[in-house]
């Protein structure tokens, strides 16, 4: 399957699932809802509705393979990255036995999937599991290795850093140690540059993050150092990348979410950290909040942020959630239940629009709509000149087995 945008370039058959599809979901061609307050995004800082030119291509892959039988659920929260040609997919988690309204358990997984090519034809090989199950860490490809940080199970976080090297030749994947994280941290964003690997925010033991840290993938023996923190809120399920702002290279980070005693605030601010500095600096924010979502260097001096959540429909559950540890057995709270099921039931899915951020003029402006329902909590992965979204969450406790290939002109 193959959908290009945007829309001046689409195809007739493209336009139909595109267009229609996305309005009869209750998005604009814009990627913003209907009623959508869009004199407020005009006149914000930093937003500019004219963006340079920008045409994406949407490529369907391979889905996950099927497992013990059965077609694969998909997982969210999996490290992702590319090792030797081969795009790498280990661990994630899942609701196989029953959606969280039906009493459905998540469940931490150690598979890994490797997915290899021959020009246009793409096939799945299986390896070795990971050490253990574990989801929801920080993954980076650098020197022909996975890097996976941190993550979880069900019962701790994790500090532990190790590589994945994909052999293709005996179709093996070697696992190596590297230096634990400074904490055990989940749901953290990473970053390489200039073979430092970057490693920000995340929820550790003692509650969510704000610190930034970095290790020399060169000289690994001599351990993380701990840099300036962010000015703003501690946060998680944020997204980190490195790009040049036309001075040099800085690292940006993009939204984010904390919870503190069950009430989640999702975060648009912005920030670039200036390498050579040790110094953070406040951008304009995005124009609508996200968490969850994935943001790439794209061209000499841009970044694309696809998908994300904006929590307006994560903070109506989570007050019915509130609501209902507090209520006793009864018919009200019957009531409850079924009005927070309904709400994760009838979910809406994840925001569509592909934001734009220019790092020399500091203007954001939209570029493209997903023409397909968006993937959160995963990463987003360069494979030579192509991104890959692999599996996620497409809403609440549903994983998808997609694969997308994403070419951008």
């Amino acid at each position: 399957m193959l959908l290009r945008c945007p829309y001046r370039l689409m195809s007739a058959r493209t336009k139909q699932i595109g267009i229609l599809g996305l309005m009869v979901l209750g998005f604009s061609l814009t990627g913003l809802k209907p009623g959508a307050k869009r004199s407020q995004l005009s006149t914000a800082p930093g937003f500019n509705p004219v963006s340079e030119s920008v045409s994406c291509q949407y490529v369907r892959l391979p889905d996950l393979p099927a497992q013990h039988g059965r077609p694969n659920l998909g997982v969210a929260g999996a490290f992702a990255g590319v090792s030797h040609d081969a795009l790498i997919v280990a661990g994630g988690a899942n609701f196989p036995n029953g959606f969280p309204w039906q009493g459905g358990t998540k469940v931490w997984h150690s598979t890994v999937y490797v997915l290899v090519h021959k020009g246009d034809t793409y096939q799945w090989q299986s390896t070795q599991q990971l050490d253990r199950v574990r989801a929801y860490g920080g993954s980076v490809s650098w020197n022909e290795q996975l890097i996976c940080l941190g993550g979880s199970d069900d019962k701790q976080r994790f500090a532990d850093v190790f590589s994945l090297n994909w052999n293709p030749s005996s179709a093996t994947l070697e696992q190596k140690p590297l230096p634990p994280l400074p904490m055990p941290l989940a749901n953290l964003a990473a970053t390489v540059s200039a073979n430092k690997l970057y490693v920000f925010g995340g929820e550790s033991n003692g509650g969510t993050e704000k610190g930034l840290y970095r290790l020399d993938l060169k000289e690994p023996t001599t351990g993380w150092q701990k840099l300036a923190d962010l000015p703003g809120p501690a946060r998680a399920y944020t997204a980190m990348t490195t790009q040049l702002n036309g001075t040099g290279q800085s690292l940006y980070v993009v939204g984010g979410r904390q919870t503190v005693e069950g009430v989640t605030t999702v975060y648009s601010d912005a920030y670039e950290y200036h390498i050579s500095l040790n110094q953070w600096e406040r951008l304009p924010d995005l124009p609508q909040t996200l968490a969850a979502h994935q943001v790439v260097a794209s061209g000499l001096n841009s970044l694309l942020v696809f998908g994300g959540d904006d929590g307006q429909r994560l903070r109506q559950i989570e007050a019915l959630n509130n609501r209902l540890k507090e209520q006793p057995a009864g018919k009200e709270k019957i009531r409850l239940t079924s009005e927070r099921n309904d709400l994760q039931i009838k979910h809406p899915g994840f925001n569509r629009t592909v934001w734009q951020f220019r790092t020399v003029t500091k203007t954001w402006s939209v570029v493209d709509t997903l023409p397909f329902p968006t993937p959160v909590t995963t990463p987003i992965v360069r494979w030579k000149d192509h991104f890959i979204i692999p599996s996620g969450e497409v809403s609440p406790g549903i994983r998808t087995p997609t694969i997308w290939k994403i070419s951008i002109h």
